[in-house]
């Protein structure tokens, strides 16, 4: 997501925007405010190819962050970059090591780039598709890194956790 392709499009937009603004008869910018938002948007896109060129990825996403900031005056216009979310749509960060989707949701009004509150969780498909069909499981044997015994609802016996909930 912070790419250079990704910079410029948020600069493009920040731009467009900007322009709007300033022939805007109602609520029009000064020349001079519009030439000055418009080279702090180019600045933010330069600190970010130099940053780029240096490999140095932290002052990249700084400069990254640095032009949403800018662009999030707009953040309701039709054209934004990115799509805000409705609380339905899925963090887009796969587990580094095996690609398992995250299962944690983008809050309301919130960008894929933003994320969620807290860390990343992490299930395999073998476990999302148990979880569908019911299956019955210690979850803290699995966040303890520890394997755990299951089995569907129908051979549930007395000794199962969720017996008690039958």
């Amino acid at each position: 997501m912070i790419t250079e392709e990704s910079a410029r499009t948020w600069r493009t937009f920040i731009g467009a925007r900007l322009l709007e603004k300033r022939q805007n008869a109602d609520n029009g910018m000064s020349d001079w405010d519009y030439r000055k938002q418009v080279e702090a948007a180019d600045a933010e896109l330069e600190s970010f190819l130099n940053a780029i060129g240096r490999e140095d990825q932290e002052a990249a996403e700084n400069e990254w962050w640095g032009l949403k900031n800018i662009a999030n005056e707009w953040r309701t216009h039709p054209e934004f970059p990115e799509p805000i979310s409705d609380g339905t749509m899925p963090c887009p960060v796969p587990n580094p090591d095996t690609g398992h989707p995250c299962t944690k949701p983008i809050h309301p009004g919130w960008t894929p780039s933003e994320g969620h509150g807290g860390g990343h969780f992490w299930k395999s498909p073998k476990l999302i598709e148990l979880e569908e069909a019911g299956v019955h499981y210690d979850a803290g044997s699995l966040l303890a890194g520890k394997p755990t015994p299951y089995h569907l609802p129908e051979n549930c016996a007395p000794g199962c956790w969720k017996w008690r909930d039958r």
